[in-house]
């Protein structure tokens, strides 16, 4: 028989295992948690969307007139969008090239509309800096500059006139439904359908 000694100190199981969860692994578990938060604000999301409004100006101030707060807004579009923590961050460090001009130009209504970014790119942008983490998602953040100019990406962004950044943001397509409460309830109830689905494993 070997006399080898298969047990091992926590020290030693340190060295060999994983003290935090992968990013990705991390992230999916916070889908999970903050998911009956946003079935349960749903309605109200659908209703702010369903306004119709001329511009993104417009429709940011029928946010800040609302109840809900624009970190919570801005985190039901990243669901719907799926794009997670890592994205935001490609899309910011990649920002020139993606909007070389610093302006969001892009179709809405058979109209090229324009929008100025106020803040982006900015240094490390992730999820807590958005208020959008776990954490800090019950925060009562107003829609400031920097979450404003990640709506607009989220909502707009397969609609870009560069259609190479359209191809980049295809899954950025809310937009398409501001304004029409029929068919962004449908577009909305089954993303989130999908997106339980996926989080909860059925």
């Amino acid at each position: 028989m070997s006399g080898t000694n298969y047990r091992r100190t926590v020290q030693d199981l340190r060295k060999v295992a994983s003290m935090f969860w992968p990013p990705a692994l991390s992230e999916e578990a916070g889908r999970i948690s903050v998911i009956p938060m946003l079935l349960n604000t749903q309605d109200e999301f659908i209703a702010i969307l369903s306004v119709p409004v001329s511009n993104l100006r417009n429709l940011y101030q029928v946010i800040d007139a609302s109840s809900f707060s624009g970190n919570l807004f801005l985190k039901h579009l990243v669901i719907l969008s799926d794009v997670g923590g890592e994205l935001l961050q490609r899309f910011n460090s990649n920002f020139d090239q993606l909007f070389p001009s610093g302006h969001l130009e892009y179709h809405r209504n058979d109209q090229l509309q324009n929008c100025q970014f106020q803040v982006l790119p900015v240094p490390h942008l992730s999820n807590a800096r958005l208020s959008i983490s776990n954490k800090r998602l019950s925060e009562n953040r107003t829609l400031d500059k920097l979450l404003q100019d990640v709506v607009a990406i989220l909502l707009f962004g397969s609609a870009c006139a560069n259609a190479k950044t359209a191809d980049v943001l295809s899954k950025c397509e809310v937009g398409d439904y501001l304004g029409r409460p029929k068919e962004l309830e449908q577009f909305v109830k089954q993303r989130y359908i999908w997106v339980s689905r996926i989080t909860m494993g059925s």
